[in-house]
């Protein structure tokens, strides 16, 4: 098998789990012995107008500026160096972006929705303008064209079904994998300032601005919890740092026992969530929060307890498998949540316990890789749409 992967972004970038996702999955393929070239569509960035490769870890990365993909030259001339049996199209930046080439070739694709494209394009302006348009316009032309798409949930699934109109027998649910390894290999402790053997340490990781990850309800929760456990301190591991301050000045009194993290690496991150006591996740009940992020993989790989929001993917993930405690949406049910696992050992161990299981059958990418190669066989069996 050989796959050309295709993005909006680039390879190496950001640590966040739009950008990781990708780079796991072809970490994975690799020893699986199918050959992966990237191709990185840029629409905006500095650096000229000509194409550019450059090597990560052993892949070979393009970088194609809108006159190659555009016209579909850029990934014609890749097809002719490294031949691939399918694209795999990373988000609907990318999807959209390899539409042109993928229909003029008939390469069947692969269309991997990290999120719903209608929460996220233009999200400040109302009725939204012509780049949301476009853009949803061509993710049209997409869904019409794939030959699959793999949804990050199940309620991304059915809109996928529903909204979309792709026949549900060309979808499937795959969970954003990690690799599982990083988590069991031993890591240095690492030191918090502010935090010591003493506390209780509340923690969310992940970005502490995004509107759909809730982190102002978990601000709001935190007064309940530091007054009935003043041994109890919160961790921010995200930025950007003017939010932190912001959200202690929010917190008055206990401004405190906020501390905030930033600029982590992976390797930190894991460290860092073993010092959890409890891993908070208050994400809204919004359209775009139907996907399952990266962040939970990361939660349940730390096999520490959770306690998250209840919506979408997180009662079979959580609830049902006893990994997590599940509340409302709002700042009392969360922190009623919080000191619930605070306040009881045995029920903190056995959520830990159950995490390892829930990590390893839904986002291991070693158990993952096996789901990504059947769908590219189906995919090329099939054909486009």
């Amino acid at each position: 098998m050989r796959v050309l992967m295709v993005t909006s972004f680039p390879i190496p970038g950001q640590y966040d789990g739009t950008a990781m996702l990708p780079i796991k999955i072809l970490r994975a393929l690799k020893p699986r012995g199918v050959d992966v070239v990237v191709a990185h569509l840029r629409l905006r960035p500095p650096g000229g107008l000509s194409a550019t490769r450059e090597d990560f870890e052993g892949t070979p990365v393009y970088t194609l500026p809108p006159s190659a993909w555009l016209t579909g030259r850029g990934l014609e001339r890749i097809a002719r160096e490294h031949p691939f049996d399918v694209v795999h199209a990373q988000h609907y930046g990318g999807a959209t972006r390899a539409y042109f080439a993928c229909r003029r070739n008939r390469w069947p694709m692969v269309y991997e929705i990290h999120s719903l494209l209608g929460d996220e394009v233009e999200r400040d302006r109302l009725g939204r303008g012509v780049v949301f348009r476009a853009y949803q316009a061509l993710e049209r032309r997409v869904v019409e064209h794939a030959a699959w798409v793999i949804a990050l949930g199940e309620p991304v699934k059915d809109v996928v079904v529903r909204e979309k109109g792709v026949p549900a027998d060309r979808v499937s649910v795959i969970y954003p994998g990690i690799d599982l390894g990083e988590y069991e290999r031993p890591a240095p402790d690492a030191p918090i300032p502010g935090v010591g053997p003493e506390h209780k340490v509340v923690m969310y990781i992940g970005s502490i601005v995004h509107p759909n990850q809730g982190v102002p309800i978990l601000i709001d929760a935190l007064p309940e919890i530091f007054a009935a456990r003043p041994d109890a301190r919160c961790v921010l591991v995200g930025g950007p740092a003017e939010a932190g301050e912001e959200y202690r000045r929010r917190l008055g009194e206990y401004g405190d026992r906020l501390v905030v993290l930033t600029g982590t690496t992976p390797e930190q991150v894991v460290a860092l969530s073993r010092r959890a006591d409890v891993l908070v996740h208050p994400r809204l009940a919004c359209r775009e929060n139907y996907s399952v992020q990266s962040k939970l993989a990361v939660y349940l790989a730390a096999r520490r307890p959770i306690v998250a929001t209840d919506f979408g993917d997180y009662q079979r993930l959580l609830g049902e498998t006893g990994a997590g405690v599940l509340t409302a949406v709002a700042p009392g049910p969360l922190a009623a949540g919080v000191l619930k696992v605070l306040d009881d050992p045995d029920l903190a161990a056995s959520l830990a316990a159950a995490a390892g299981p829930v990590a390893e059958e839904y986002f291991g990418m070693a158990r993952n890789v096996d789901r990504y190669l059947d769908v590219y066989r189906r995919a090329v069996t099939l054909g486009p749409r």
